[in-house]
Order: structure tokens, then C-alpha cells, then sequence
């Protein structure tokens, strides 16, 4: 089955204005231990995070599907109303939402932080994939020393661990296997660092086209993924 990754818009005719969202209040404190950006990846959402409360620039649509860069679209989505109620026949583990209110020319609209509580941990079939040490000189060069990675937590760790900081190389994948084609699920979240976010099947992107959904740009995985070999399984 072939996947896209849900992405925004950004063609003004269809958004109005790039970025669709002028100002943010919150009613607490956006970047602490407890907010929407220092949670979520592998676990549900706790300690009740700040909420935002959003104004659209005036020349902005308010489109199905709207962006802000405090809570980013690799763990959340921020959709309407209606949106969100398509969506839920096809979530296929516990999710969260959090209503905010964003306000366009006076006039107030309901919006949804939307995030599912468990990852699509088998979407990269990490036993055939294959990761590599780099290093940063005049250009990249490879160490040809290849490092094990077994999950999405794994990954995350050991990116940490070779981050190519203070003369330590770092680590990136040099091939990427992917689990699609026995797969039935029409949505899902993948949390692999480079490739995080949600992603839709091509039955459910075109069900959302045909019902007229805005704000939403649909990639494809070679697109994500450009400088690394892609194979499906």
C-alpha cells in the first residue's frame, strides 16, 4: 500500500497567507517541562500543557488543517472541527485533543491539537534498514562503519549519542526498508526521527481530497527520505 506524509500548504491561493497565523497567546507557559513541544513522540501527553489561543492574519484562510511552529506537525495536528470528526473512524489507537479558539476577522473558530497516543512502530523494518557514521570535513564523508539500530527509540538515542558535535561523527540512515505492502491501516503516526509526522494511505488522500479538505499538502516518501536509498517490504 503506498503512504504520504501529511504536510502544509503553502500556496497563498489556498492558505491566503503564509504563515496563516499572526499572533499566539497562551494560558501558560508554552515551553516548559510540561508543554505540547518537550512531550509526546513515544508517550501520551501529560501535565495539562499550555494552550494556545490563536489569530489568523486578516488575508489568511482558515483551512482544515492550520500550522504552528510551537507545536510542530512531526507529533500534532491542528485541525477544525469537521476535520477531526473524518478523521476518528480511522484512528486505530486512543488519541488526544485539546480545543483552542483562533479568531479570523472577529470571528471565532474552533480548532483541535490533535495527537494519537501510540506510534506505528513497525512502519521501518529496522533489521533490513542500514545506518552509517559520518563525519564533517570540507564535505561528508563516510567512516564506512555501520551502526545497529534496532527501534525508533533507538534511533533517537543513538542519533543523540553521535551527533557530530566536538569531533564526534554522527549518524544517519543510508537506507530506509519500509513495511507498506501487507499493511491495512489508512492512518497512522511514525515516530522516526527524519521521518516522524502522519501519514495517510492513497485511499484515505484521496477521500480527503474528495471531501474537500484544505490546508494540506500530501508527501511522498522518496520526497521526505531524498538522499537515502527507500525500499518496501
Amino acid at each position: 500500500m503506498k503512504y504520504y506524509r501529511i504536510s502544509y500548504c503553502i500556496d497563498k491561493k489556498i492558505i491566503g497567507h503564509n504563515p496563516q497565523i499572526q499572533k499566539t497567546t497562551w494560558d501558560g507557559r508554552p515551553y516548559d517541562d510540561g508543554a505540547f513541544g518537550t512531550q509526546g513522540l513515544f508517550n501520551p501527553i501529560h501535565n495539562n500543557p499550555a494552550i494556545p489561543t490563536l489569530e489568523f492574519y486578516k488575508s489568511a484562510k482558515t483551512t482544515s488543517l492550520i500550522q504552528m511552529v510551537e507545536i510542530g506537525i512531526d507529533e500534532y495536528l491542528i485541525i477544525n472541527e469537521s476535520f477531526l470528526e473524518f478523521l476518528k473512524p480511522y484512528c486505530n489507537s486512543p488519541f488526544q485533543t485539546w480545543k483552542i479558539k483562533a479568531t479570523h476577522k472577529e470571528v471565532d473558530y474552533t480548532y483541535n491539537i490533535f495527537y494519537l497516543n501510540e506510534y506505528k512502530s513497525d512502519f521501518i523494518n529496522y533489521e533490513k534498514s542500514t545506518f552509517e557514521l559520518f563525519e564533517e570535513k570540507y564535505s561528508t564523508i563516510s567512516l564506512n562503519q555501520e551502526v545497529k539500530v534496532t527501534s525508533d527509540v533507538d534511533n533517537l538515542n543513538k542519533r543523540i549519542k553521535y551527533n557530530g558535535l566536538n569531533g564526534i561523527p554522527h549518524m544517519q540512515p543510508t537506507k530506509i526498508v519500509l513495511n507498506t505492502k501487507n499493511q491495512e491501516v489508512d492512518f497512522f503516526r511514525c515516530a522516526h526521527n527524519g521521518m516522524a509526522g502522519y501519514y495517510v494511505s492513497e485511499l484515505l488522500k484521496q477521500a480527503i481530497l474528495e471531501n474537500g479538505f484544505t490546508g494540506i499538502r500530501f508527501e511522498e516518501i522518496e520526497e521526505i527520505q531524498n538522499r537515502v536509498v527507500i525500499e518496501y517490504v
